[in-house]
């Protein structure tokens, strides 16, 4: 008997986001979508049964996309840094920390807009293990493809802002 589906698919996602043997674009590219698609899943399933659950981002748009688009990748990437080295003293899996990872940066969020740490914990997965597996090479990659996965990801928030504005 083969593997479930659902294994399956994850060991191939888990395959394509540690493959950083071809370009930073591509990969940044790559790990975008794998990012992007659960998480508009898991954001329309969160907006349909809890409406009152987005973050309340008030302010001027070009301040608040100046601040998701821009801001928010390099700053949330920097202190990032840290919060993985420390899980990676406590947790031996790479798949471990960038969970543990994902969990502390949604209950983060959370504290914003309760369920919107659902759904940033897996892009917040994504995130992390792009900047482990990067960080192989070298800590100024991990940061640039990190932060670069993540603007792309806050692209359609940012988007939104500009369009509800």
């Amino acid at each position: 008997m083969g593997q479930p589906p659902r294994r399956v698919a994850m060991k191939r996602l888990l395959e394509l986001l540690r493959n950083t043997d071809r370009s930073m674009r591509s990969y940044v590219w790559r790990a975008w979508l794998i990012a992007l698609l659960p998480s508009l899943v898991v954001s329309a399933v969160v907006t349909l049964a809890l409406p009152e659950s987005t973050p309340p981002l008030k302010g001027p748009a070009v301040f608040l996309v100046v601040g998701v688009l821009f801001l928010s990748p390099w700053f949330e990437t920097l202190l990032m840094w840290p919060v993985l080295w420390v899980l990676k003293r406590f947790i031996a899996s790479s798949i471990g920390v960038a969970a543990a990872s994902a969990v502390f940066w949604g209950i983060l969020h959370s504290l914003a807009a309760p369920a919107w740490g659902l759904v940033v914990a897996w892009p917040f997965f994504v995130f992390s293990t792009c900047f482990l597996e990067w960080e192989k090479k070298a800590t100024g990659r991990a940061i640039v493809a990190t932060a670069l996965v993540h603007m792309c990801q806050n692209a359609l928030p940012a988007l939104a802002l500009v369009a509800m504005s």
